[in-house]
């Protein structure tokens, strides 16, 4: 029988890059070390997955930027991928009490400032506070934030639009525990 992947399947994180020996090749031990309130307060590497509404959510790989200069020796079109482009921005919800030790407020303050370096890893399949395990693959985003944007709506919850520059740094379906 067909199942469906569903969005609860989406594991969406976001790490300061010292938080890794090479942080477009992540263990699993070192993705696992997440930063928790009051046990793990030091972690550098943060679960935030259930503070992003769905329908704003977006980690997508896209068009690579080409060259398309052609040589004397090219017979017809040429066009040479010289940079792989990717898009990486969400929603995150406000919590009430801005001073709660949340998820809602976690995400908020990791966005907040701008020019903050982070990668942002996506596994697909695994419960968010299922741990990472050699063979899982992650997709790995290089971005550093930029101005956040307050969205306040008549008749829906505050949240805020966590949005990104883009490093250029990324590794698309990387393989946990293969060293590639």
């Amino acid at each position: 029988m067909n199942e469906k992947l569903l969005r609860a399947r989406t594991t969406v994180i976001l790490a300061y890059p010292e938080a890794f020996a090479d942080p477009l090749k992540p263990t699993a031990a070192e993705l696992n070390e997440r930063f928790v309130f009051s046990t793990n307060e030091d972690g550098m590497v943060f679960a935030i997955s259930c503070a992003i509404e769905d329908s704003s959510f977006t980690a997508n790989f896209t068009d690579s930027d080409t060259d398309d200069e052609r040589t004397l020796c090219d017979e017809g079109v040429v066009q040479t991928p010289v940079a792989k482009n990717y898009e990486f921005s969400f929603d995150g919800f406000r919590d009430k009490n801005v001073d709660a030790a949340g998820v809602f407020n976690l995400a908020w303050r990791l966005c907040m400032t701008p020019d903050r370096p982070f990668y942002a890893y996506v596994r697909l399949g695994f419960e968010q506070d299922a741990a990472f395990a050699n063979g899982q693959d992650v997709s790995i985003y290089g971005l550093t934030t930029d101005n956040l944007q307050d969205i306040v709506d008549s008749g829906s919850n505050t949240k805020f639009g966590a949005r990104f520059q883009y490093t250029g740094q990324s590794k698309e379906n990387y393989r946990i525990g293969s060293g590639e």
